[in-house]
C-alpha cells in the first residue's frame, strides 16, 4: 500500500528533476533566467529520506522429523502359578469303642411241676367208615383260543434330504485414504529443570485367585461354497467368454466356548515415600507448518455369494403287515370221573391209657449268660487327601508393540521479516510555490531569449 502511494510521488519529482535539467540546457547553463522572460519563478523542493519498516514473507526450506508408527509383534515371556492337585495318603488314627462279648454261667433256681404217668383200661364205642368207589363219565366243556393270522397294507413314512443352493448378499467394508492438509503448529521446546517433590511407591505382592474366562476354540468342519460364473472378456482376443460356477471346498469353525477357572492374581501393594527430583520443563512455542496426511474412510459393497442348505421332503409307502389275533373256540370232552362213597360200621374197642399227675419240684440250674462290654480300641486308617500345590510355569505370548520412527521431511516454513526501507520525502517551503505549481510552471511554454 505504501508502494502505490509513493509511486506517483517519484514519478513527479523525475518530471521535475528532467525540466530542470532541460531548462539549464536552453540557457546555455545559467542558473538563473531573467524574470522577463518566464511569468513564474522556478522553486525546487528538498528532498529528504525517511526509513520505514516493511513485513516481507520469506520462505525457508527446513528439515521436520515426522513421526512413523509400525507395530510389531514381540515375545513376551512371564512365570505363572498353575496350581496342581495331588492325592496323598495320610494316616489317621482314631479311638473306636469295640462291643466284646463274654459267657458267664449264672445259676437260676425255679419250680418245675414233674409229671407222673399212671396207666388204666378203657373202652372206647366209634363208628368207622368204609370207602365204596364208583366210576362214570362226564361232560367237560373248555374254552380253546385258535389263532388266526391277517394281513394289512400299513402307511409308512419316511424322509429324505435334498440340497438346494440360495444366492445371497452380504456387506463387504472396503477401506480408502484421501489425502487432507492441516496446519498444524510445531512446538519449539525450550527446556528449564526445576525441583520437584513426589511420592516414591514402594512395592509388595500379595497373592489372590480370581475367576478368569478362557476361550476353547470351536470344532472345525467342512462345507461346500459355490463360485458364480459369469461373462468376461478375453484379453488376447477380445471375445466374450463364459465362466462356469466352480465349487470348492472351505473349512470353517465353529464359535468358540469361553470357560471359567481360578487363576492366581498377585497384587502389588504400594507404599509411598517422599522423594525429590529434578523434572526438566519444557517452554513451548508454536510455529504454524503444513501436514499432509490421509484420512481413512470406509465403503460398503454388496458381494453375492451361494449358500447350500438341506431341505428335508417327508414320503409315504404302503407296508404290508401280518397280524395273528386269537379266535376263541368251545370244545366237549367226556372225562371219566371216580366217585368215593363212606358206608358207616360200629366197632368197639379196648384203650389202654395214661393219666399224668403233675408233682411240684424245685430245680437249681446253671444257665450262660452273654454280656457285652465295650473296649476301647486305637485305629489307624488310611485316607486318601487332595493336596493343591503351585506350579511355576513359564508362557510364552506374542505382544502387539508400537514403535515409532521419526523420519526427516523437507518442510518450506514461511517467516516474516521487519525490513527498513528509505522513502523519499519532500518538503516546500513557504516563500516559494507548490510542487504543483512547479509542475504547471515546467509544463507550460519556456520563453526564448533569442526571440527579444
Amino acid at each position: 500500500m505504501r508502494l502505490k502511494v509513493l509511486f506517483p510521488l517519484f514519478a513527479a519529482l523525475a518530471v521535475v528533476l528532467a525540466a530542470e535539467g532541460a531548462a539549464r540546457a536552453q540557457h546555455c547553463g545559467a542558473v538563473t533566467v531573467a524574470p522577463s522572460c518566464c511569468p513564474e519563478a522556478v522553486c525546487y523542493p528538498k528532498v529528504r529520506y525517511k526509513t520505514c519498516y516493511q513485513t516481507v514473507v520469506e520462505e525457508c526450506p527446513k528439515w521436520v522429523c515426522k513421526p512413523c508408527y509400525r507395530t510389531e509383534m514381540r515375545e513376551c515371556r512371564y512365570t505363572v502359578c498353575k496350581p496342581v492337585q495331588e492325592t496323598v495318603i495320610k494316616e489317621c488314627r482314631y479311638t473306636v469303642c469295640r462291643p466284646v462279648q463274654e459267657t458267664i454261667m449264672k445259676e437260676c433256681r425255679y419250680t418245675v411241676c414233674k409229671p407222673v404217668w399212671e396207666e388204666y383200661d378203657r373202652v372206647r364205642c366209634y363208628t368207622d367208615c368204609k370207602p365204596v368207589y364208583e366210576t362214570y363219565e362226564q361232560e367237560c366243556k373248555e374254552v380253546v383260543c385258535k389263532p388266526v393270522w391277517e394281513e394289512h397294507l400299513v402307511p409308512c413314512k419316511y424322509y429324505t434330504c435334498r440340497m438346494v443352493q440360495e444366492c445371497r448378499e452380504r456387506d463387504v467394508c472396503e477401506t480408502h485414504y484421501k489425502q487432507i492438509q492441516e496446519v498444524c503448529y510445531r512446538d519449539c521446546v525450550r527446556r528449564v529443570c526445576k525441583p520437584v517433590c513426589e511420592m516414591r511407591p514402594c512395592y509388595r505382592q500379595v497373592c489372590e485367585y480370581r475367576c478368569e474366562q478362557y476361550c476353547v476354540p470351536g470344532k472345525c468342519y467342512t462345507k461346500v461354497e459355490c463360485i458364480p460364473g459369469g461373462t468376461y472378456c478375453d484379453p488376447c482376443t477380445g471375445a466374450t467368454c463364459y465362466k462356469c460356477p466352480t465349487y470348492r471346498t472351505v473349512k470353517c469353525q465353529m464359535p468358540p466356548q469361553i470357560c471359567t477357572r481360578q487363576v492366581p492374581c498377585y497384587r502389588t501393594v504400594c507404599e509411598m515415600k517422599p522423594c525429590t527430583r529434578w523434572v526438566t520443563e519444557c517452554v513451548v512455542e508454536k510455529v504454524p507448518y503444513t501436514v499432509c496426511r490421509c484420512v481413512p474412510y470406509t465403503v460398503v459393497r454388496k458381494v453375492p455369494y451361494t449358500v447350500c442348505r438341506n431341505v428335508t421332503e417327508e414320503h409315504c409307502k404302503m407296508v404290508p403287515v401280518r397280524r395273528c389275533r386269537m379266535v376263541q373256540e368251545v370244545v366237549c370232552k367226556k372225562v371219566p370221573v371216580t366217585v368215593c362213597k363212606t358206608v358207616q360200621e360200629q366197632r368197639q374197642e379196648v384203650i389202654k391209657c395214661r393219666r399224668c399227675k403233675m408233682v411240684q419240684e424245685e430245680v437249681c440250674k446253671q444257665i450262660p449268660v452273654t454280656v457285652c462290654k465295650m473296649v476301647q480300641e486305637e485305629v489307624c486308617k488310611q485316607v486318601p487327601v487332595t493336596v493343591c500345590r503351585m506350579v511355576r510355569e513359564e508362557v510364552c505370548k506374542q505382544v502387539p508393540v508400537t514403535i515409532c520412527e521419526m523420519q526427516k521431511e523437507l518442510v518450506m516454513e514461511k517467516r516474516c521479516k521487519r525490513v527498513a526501507v528509505k522513502v523519499p520525502v519532500c518538503e516546500c517551503e513557504p516563500c516559494r510555490p507548490s510542487c504543483l505549481d512547479r509542475l504547471r510552471s515546467f509544463c507550460a511554454p519556456k520563453c526564448d531569449p533569442c526571440c527579444n
